[in-house]
């Protein structure tokens, strides 16, 4: 990789860890967050994380109110398991990840985008660099919350297959 992309990287970490850092004295709510992962062709594993949310702030794109929350969130993706087409691949161990962003909401009813930097513990085919970046698009309403996601290192390192996923939970 060369030093231009791992300044990138490091950078929109530290980005993401900036916006996080405030959440835990000024959090609003807490989700705990299941479901399952695709990975390419029709591989699938179970995926949970626990997310904190923060205050939303108001800000304005234009003549469009919106809100803003950081986030922060820890994550497990589980291993697939091991067939005779998978047993030499790097994917049949779980993955833990922490994370930090944000969330943008007020665009639709209680849709929001979530954007976050994520460091990982292990490498898989699918997730294969120790930083990846989140995107989340999701519905939230008052004790639930509905979100697809996709995590990616966005093509900064090689394999890039990324996990997909779609996950429900509760928010107290």
């Amino acid at each position: 990789m060369s030093r231009r992309r791992m300044f990138l990287c490091a950078l929109a970490l530290a980005g993401g860890l900036q916006v996080a850092a405030p959440i835990p004295a000024h959090a609003t709510s807490y989700e705990v967050l299941g479901g399952r992962s695709k990975t390419s062709g029709w591989r699938w594993a179970d995926a949970a994380f626990f997310a904190v949310v923060g205050d939303a702030r108001p800000f304005t794109l234009g003549k469009h109110p919106l809100t803003w929350a950081p986030d922060a969130e820890l994550g497990w993706i589980g291993p697939l398991p091991v067939t005779a087409h998978n047993v030499h691949e790097s994917m049949t161990h779980p993955v833990w990840m922490a994370m930090g962003g944000a969330r943008v909401s007020g665009f639709w009813r209680q849709a929001f985008f979530g954007f976050d930097v994520a460091l990982t513990k292990d490498r898989t085919g699918a997730l294969s660099s120790p930083y990846e970046f989140v995107s989340t698009l999701g519905w939230q309403g008052t004790h639930y919350v509905l979100a697809l996601r996709h995590i990616s290192n966005a093509d900064l390192h090689e394999p890039n297959l990324g996990e997909t996923m779609m996950l429900v939970g509760f928010r107290f």
